[in-house]
C-alpha cells in the first residue's frame, strides 16, 4: 500500500478515521523534561497527553502522514493552549529528527500499515538516546496472510492486510536492534477468518 492510498482512505469524510488506536501511554512512565514522539499520531490525542506529561520542560511530536489529521492535531493543541508540542507531516520510514534527540517512542496501531517496518524500527532505535524506550500496540498473526490481502489497500488500511507473523515481526525488532521485549499485554482474535493477534510491547536501546 503506498503512502498515497493511506492519505486518502484517512482522509475521507469520516471524521473518526484514524491511524492511532490509543490507550497505552501510562505504560511508557514519562517524567518531567523528556522528549518524545507519539508514531502515528491521527488528531493528537496521546501526543497531548504526552506534552502534558513531560512539563514544560519537556517536548512532545506527533508525526503523521496524513496532512489533515496534522491540521486537527494542531488544531486541539491551540485550543486548549499547550505549546510544548509539534506536529510533523512524515512517513515512519524517515523520521526528521536527529539522532539520540529521544527519551520515549509511542505508536498504537500504526506501524502494520508500513511495509518497510525494519525500516522504522531502524529510526526509533536512531533517535532514540541510550537507554530510551518504546511503548507499541500493533497487530501480528499467526500464519502469513495471503497475497491478495496484503496487496488490498482497503485491507491494509483497516489494521489487517499490513500485518505480518509474530516470528517475522520479531525478527524485524531484533534486526532494528532491539533484541529484549518485554510484552505487556497481548489479545488474540478472529478476523475475516485469519486468526489475528494485537500485542502491546516495551523495548529499550540499550
Amino acid at each position: 500500500m503506498t503512502v498515497l492510498e493511506i492519505v486518502r482512505r484517512y482522509t475521507a469524510e469520516d471524521e473518526n478515521s484514524t491511524l492511532s488506536c490509543g490507550g497505552n501511554i501510562s505504560f511508557l512512565d514519562l517524567q518531567l523534561g523528556e522528549k518524545v514522539l507519539d508514531l502515528g499520531c491521527g488528531r493528537g490525542e496521546e501526543t497531548l497527553q504526552a506534552a502534558t506529561l513531560v512539563g514544560g520542560d519537556g517536548f512532545a511530536w506527533g508525526l503523521d502522514i496524513t496532512p489533515k489529521m496534522i491540521e486537527r492535531a494542531q488544531d486541539r493543541a491551540d485550543q486548549v493552549s499547550i505549546k510544548n508540542v509539534g506536529f510533523i507531516l512524515s512517513s515512519m520510514e524517515e523520521i526528521p529528527i536527529g539522532e539520540e534527540s529521544l527519551d520515549a517512542v509511542l505508536s498504537n496501531c500504526a506501524i502494520n500499515h508500513v511495509e518497510d517496518k525494519v525500516a522504522v524500527y531502524r529510526e526509533i532505535h536512531r533517535t532514540l538516546k541510550s537507554g530510551g524506550r518504546f511503548v507499541v500496540s500493533d497487530i501480528m498473526t499467526e500464519t502469513p496472510l495471503p497475497s491478495e490481502i496484503k496487496q488490498d489497500p482497503e485491507a491494509v488500511a483497516s489494521c489487517f492486510g499490513g500485518a505480518i507473523t509474530v516470528k517475522e515481526y520479531e525478527e524485524v525488532l531484533v534486526s532494528a536492534g532491539f533484541d529484549k521485549i518485554e510484552i505487556l499485554k497481548e489479545r488474540h482474535y478472529v478476523k475475516n477468518g485469519y486468526k489475528m493477534i494485537s500485542r502491546t510491547f516495551k523495548g529499550r536501546k540499550l
